[in-house]
């Protein structure tokens, strides 16, 4: 949304407190008298008093950096109060410089947002002193300039907690850590909405999306190899797609490369569990991926591998991998690790290759059962034909008959089709005798 074009009425719920509301107030009712010069004058006191208050929740929540400017400002109070003079010029001082120590020492603003917070104070300054305008011609602001000033002051200000930058991210990411953090893309972004990422600006999205990144292959980080950081960066996307994939693109092709052969399993893994990402990577980080899937022992692969399979363009490498598996491995993978719709094409092909009566009952049982209801009629017709066209010794295995047992539960043939099959494959014995007559 175009901050410009923000309802000027509105501007006041965006507050996050009343004595927030209560300083923009003021500015609202000038602009809407057409006191553009006070509008303005007004809006920069708003700024002033909101930061002020900001320093004091943080300096009772025990910051350390917020501290000392409190104190400083408490001070200049004190002072003033005794009727030193001096201390009104080291007051308006600290005004003026309020703006870039909030920036510089608690990290509440990016650049940009200094940049206009700055184009405010110098246009209070032309509003409230006439000696800074030739005799005879005050400054005048257009109502546009008046507009803008009071959106800046609510967005940039007002509307923002007490805390930006370092310490921010900090919340942010013990929210995100937390074991009660959904595993659930909707879910997290209902979860971040209401945190101060809900109203993030470009520094703190940056900041956040970096820090996600990063901790999650720092072992004494909260977020370390965990779930949830996948999650906070699906959500992050859907919260603010553009900005968020381009942070994403810089970073992913960078953990990539640099990762080392220890750290490579997490960065896939951690990559190809964000959406839609895969075309955010250059050539040289997707090769490296393909590497990864090839060339890694299946031992250390098989729990990544569900998520890799997510990414169309792996899907083959994946699938290629998994026609590596034997019959140990590939049965872990469906029971443990989710691979049953992945594994369909390599259990066939097992059970095509049985030698022996052992080696059938082995790859029916811990294989084609446990995907029984992944398989199509086709599968079946082409399991059951084995004996004949590979020469796979299924015929007599217990397995097999209990498989046909199965089979003829189901809707899946005609009255009379699967005995037409077992006849044709030599397996005419697993045939039912007709009823004799009495």
């Amino acid at each position: 949304m175009s901050e410009t074009l923000t309802d000027i009425e509105v501007l006041t719920l965006r507050c996050r407190s009343e004595q927030s509301k209560s300083y923009i107030a003021e500015a609202v009712l000038c602009y809407r008298s057409g006191a553009y010069r006070a509008a303005i004058v007004s809006a920069w006191i708003a700024v002033v008093f909101d930061l002020v208050d900001k320093l004091r929740e943080l300096t009772l929540a025990g910051d350390s950096n917020a501290a000392p400017i409190w104190q400083r400002y408490e001070r200049y109070i004190q002072q003033m109060e005794q009727g030193n003079n001096q201390a009104v010029q080291a007051a308006l001082e600290f005004e003026r410089e309020l703006i870039h120590i909030c920036r510089t020492q608690l990290q509440f603003f990016d650049q940009q947002q200094i940049v206009d917070l700055e184009r405010l104070r110098e246009d209070r300054h032309r509003c409230a002193h006439p000696s800074f305008q030739r005799i005879g011609e005050p400054y005048r602001p257009s109502a546009e300039q008046a507009r803008l000033h009071l959106v800046n002051a609510v967005s940039h200000v007002l509307s923002q907690p007490p805390v930006q930058g370092k310490a921010l991210i900090d919340r942010l990411l013990l929210t995100v850590g937390s074991t009660y953090f959904p595993l659930d893309t909707t879910q997290a972004v209902t979860q971040l909405r209401a945190t101060a990422f809900g109203r993030a600006n470009d520094a703190l999205i940056n900041g956040f999306v970096d820090r996600v990144v990063f901790d999650y292959f720092k072992p004494d980080e909260n977020l370390y190899h965990k779930p949830q950081a996948v999650h906070a960066l699906n959500a992050a996307l859907e919260m603010y797609r553009p900005q968020v994939e381009a942070r994403l693109a810089r970073q992913f092709n960078r953990v990539i490369q640099d990762a080392n052969d220890l750290e490579l399993g997490l960065a896939v893994i951690l990559v190809t569990g964000v959406e839609n990402t895969w075309g955010l990577l250059l050539e040289p980080a997707r090769q490296r991926i393909h590497r990864f899937i090839t060339t890694t022992p299946t031992v250390l692969l098989m729990p990544s591998l569900r998520v890799i399979s997510k990414v169309v363009a792996l899907r083959p490498t994946v699938e290629a991998k998994i026609a590596t598996l034997n019959t140990a491995e590939l049965s872990m993978g469906i029971t443990s690790f989710g691979l049953a719709d992945l594994a369909k094409t390599r259990a066939l092909q097992l059970v095509s290759q049985a030698g022996s009566f052992n080696a059938a009952n082995e790859a029916i049982t811990n294989l084609i059962f446990p995907i029984f209801d992944q398989l199509t009629k086709d599968d079946f017709v082409t399991l059951i034909g084995y004996p004949r066209t590979t020469g796979a010794d299924l015929i007599g295995a217990h397995a097999f008959s209990s498989l046909i047992t199965r089979l003829r539960a189901t809707n899946l043939f005609a009255a009379g089709e699967l005995d037409q099959i077992l006849t044709a494959s030599g397996a005419g014995f697993l045939v039912p005798l007709p009823p004799q007559p009495n």
